[in-house]
């Protein structure tokens, strides 16, 4: 067993997970470990193709990797398929298998990267290929801290504040974007073997503890050649946020979706929400981190 930190959680895995934060093997919140998986579930609450749920149970079938059972927030048993590639199951593991398990907990899971400022955690959301990662990853370089890449933890023990917790310092970039912000390619690993186009890029400028949050960027994309940042109508407030939700289909087999609804409306109004709009091409991105800066103050 190794033992790490993550999302604000204190994990016991079997698995190496290769740049996690260490954390206490005193009362882990978390275990993974090797095991027996079964194909399916009793009556489930609800599935798809590769996964099925019930309240405290979660079964997902990853084809060709592994079948991972999440059990009540707090155990994840993993199976893998023959030459499943170390790599590949740690991606689905941190990726679905730890969303399942943030939800069962009643964490709000969101698909944003963050950072901190000194007004709060600043999260950034959006379609894919809008640039989340892109932009997170030139904030940190302009001086702010990385809190989390892709998924953010949101704990909502202590409403009506809202607390953003710390993933691990490392970062997923396409090539160009890797280029762009001046990483070599030939320092980086790939984030899958086979693909050539995403990167890990280790970062050391993290920030490990929680942050209330203050703000969300809404990232959108359009053809004129401005960029606009603008507050978000009362409407389209929650609709963001839920939108952005981390494996929102998981929701309704965990039995989570009205704890998941209040939890989404209460961030709605407590966070400032603006939509970042930029040119689909050029991507401006200075001039969106010169923006962006501005708006949300000192580091």
């Amino acid at each position: 067993m190794t033992s790490h930190t993550v999302h604000g959680l204190q994990i016991d895995s079997e698995v190496l997970l290769p740049g996690l934060l260490p954390g206490s093997r005193q009362d882990p919140d978390v275990r993974i470990r090797y095991g027996s998986v079964p194909t399916a579930l009793p009556n489930p609450a609800s599935q798809s193709s590769w996964f099925q749920a019930l309240p405290d149970t979660m079964l997902l079938n990853i084809k060709g990797v592994a079948r991972f059972l999440i059990v009540k927030g707090k155990e994840i048993i993993i199976e893998p398929y023959a030459n499943c590639q170390d790599d590949v199951l740690r991606l689905y593991l941190m990726g679905s298998a730890f969303g399942a398990l943030l939800i069962q907990r009643g964490i709000l899971a969101m698909h944003a990267s963050a950072i901190k400022t000194a007004r709060g955690a600043v999260l950034f959301v959006g379609e894919a290929g809008h640039g989340k990662s892109t932009l997170m990853a030139a904030m940190v370089q302009r001086g702010y801290a990385m809190l989390t890449d892709d998924v953010t933890a949101i704990s909502i023990e202590s409403l009506p504040d809202f607390w953003a917790y710390s993933s691990f310092p490392r970062l997923r970039l396409c090539a160009d974007a890797a280029i762009r912000l001046n990483h070599s390619l030939d320092e980086l690993t790939r984030v899958r073997a086979w693909d050539a186009d995403k990167y890990v890029v280790p970062v050391t400028n993290f920030h490990p503890d929680p942050v209330p949050v203050h703000a969300i960027y809404d990232l959108r994309v359009h053809s004129a050649p401005t960029i606009t940042v603008e507050p978000v109508n009362t409407k389209e407030r929650f609709a963001i946020v839920a939108k952005n939700t981390y494996r929102y289909t998981f929701l309704d087999g965990l039995g989570q979706r009205g704890k998941h609804f209040r939890a989404t409306t209460q961030l709605a109004k407590a966070a400032e929400i603006y939509s970042l709009t930029r040119p689909a091409s050029p991507y401006l991105l200075e001039e969106l981190v010169d923006r962006l800066d501005e708006a949300v103050g000192d580091r």
